[in-house]
């Protein structure tokens, strides 16, 4: 299976001077996860989920007040891209990612932009429908946080390689942050933005029996549009899976 195979076109794009609001509006719009910066053509430049939610830190001072969403895309985009071609194979496709620790790139073919690939895109992938493992198996310790650390703390973590971080309260999850939560987190007036983990948290934590396989994982996640789910056993949540541990499995 090629690159080609999986792409998505056309690819949503923003020109250098719009604004993060802009391509926020669009994420949302189109439920995608990252924003080519193009120009004449030519693509300068990526803007992810993660370059506008790894902003928010309440010490700084366009936290509370979204200065950031007037920024023009140019001072927020990442400028060194990694692009595919269309005729890798998805195998080749997937391990570029992983080294370069992206999950999406767009596919150019002789300076034209075709496409775009994303891990999610690889979810819908028959190498991926073959894999039958039992979740425990790939699943790891969940990173916990409780509701009132504060949002700075959350995305620390976060930088880390952390793909979510559960919120707890007396013991018990209560919600669940990933890079969508933290990029969008305004969108959903009943978080109020207070500076804690609280104001950005997700409370409806999609999981999984440890009993369950891979297929279930992946079916839960296309269908809650997520990139984790919660494995639970007798004494409650054990563990967590991610898409990421998912494509790993398959690649290496």
């Amino acid at each position: 299976m090629l690159v080609s195979d999986l792409m998505t076109a056309p690819v949503h794009a923003a020109k250098p001077y719009d604004t993060v609001s802009y391509a926020r509006n669009l994420m949302l719009k189109h439920r995608i996860s990252r924003i080519l910066i193009v120009d004449d053509g030519r693509a300068l430049g990526i803007v992810t989920k993660k370059d506008i939610g790894y902003r928010l830190r309440k010490n700084d001072p366009d936290w509370r007040f979204r200065l950031i969403d007037n920024e023009p895309l140019n001072r927020v985009m990442s400028g060194d891209i990694v692009s595919l071609s269309p005729d890798s194979s998805i195998r080749d496709a997937l391990l570029l990612m992983i080294t370069h620790k992206i999950s999406g790139a767009p596919v150019i073919d002789l300076g034209i932009i075709l496409g775009i690939l994303t891990r999610t895109d690889v979810l819908r992938s028959q190498i991926v429908r073959e894999l039958d493992v039992p979740v425990r198996e790939l699943m790891h310790k969940p990173v916990v946080v409780t509701s009132s650390h504060s949002s700075a703390h959350v995305v620390d973590l976060m930088k880390k390689g952390e793909g979510a971080v559960i919120v707890v309260d007396d013991g018990s999850p209560v919600g669940i942050i990933t890079d969508t939560d933290l990029a969008f987190y305004e969108e959903r007036p009943d978080h109020a933005g207070s500076g804690t983990a609280s104001g950005i948290m997700r409370s409806i934590i999609p999981s999984l029996p440890e009993t369950a396989r891979t297929g279930d994982a992946v079916a839960l996640m296309q269908k809650n549009a997520c990139t984790c789910v919660i494995v639970t056993g007798e004494t409650g949540i054990i563990g967590i899976i991610t898409r990421d541990d998912i494509i790993r499995e398959v690649v290496l």
